[in-house]
């Protein structure tokens, strides 16, 4: 296994386990079947259904299709390729462990490998 596969598979069993997984089936019908937990494997409608199930975003989109706030509450440009977020306060994985912007950084260190 590849240091990416590795980190990617990490990222998804934390992102598995920080939506308080609980031992109950769970029964879905779709048109095709999703063919990866990464959520930046493919971009289309039954992957992007399937992951959004299970994946929380820093950013979301209200009824309006504008930005809101998701994980994170509020956000700035602070230089031309910079952002800050505030992350909401309170999140935490399924053992306990604080949600923090070193999630992120493992997280976005994956994509982008």
């Amino acid at each position: 296994m590849t240091i990416r596969s590795t980190r990617l598979a990490a990222l998804v069993a934390a992102a598995l386990l920080a939506t308080g997984v609980q031992a109950k089936t769970l029964r879905t019908a779709d048109q095709g079947d999703a063919l990866s937990m990464d959520p930046h494997s493919l971009n289309e409608t039954t992957q992007l259904g399937f992951t959004h199930n299970v994946y929380e975003p820093l950013v979301a989109r209200d009824a309006q299709l504008t930005p809101a706030p998701a994980l994170a509450t509020s956000w700035k440009q602070t230089a031309p390729t910079v952002w800050r977020f505030e992350l909401r306060r309170g999140v935490s994985f399924h053992d306990g462990t604080p949600f923090t912007a070193d999630d992120i950084i493992l997280y976005r260190t994956a994509v982008i490998q």
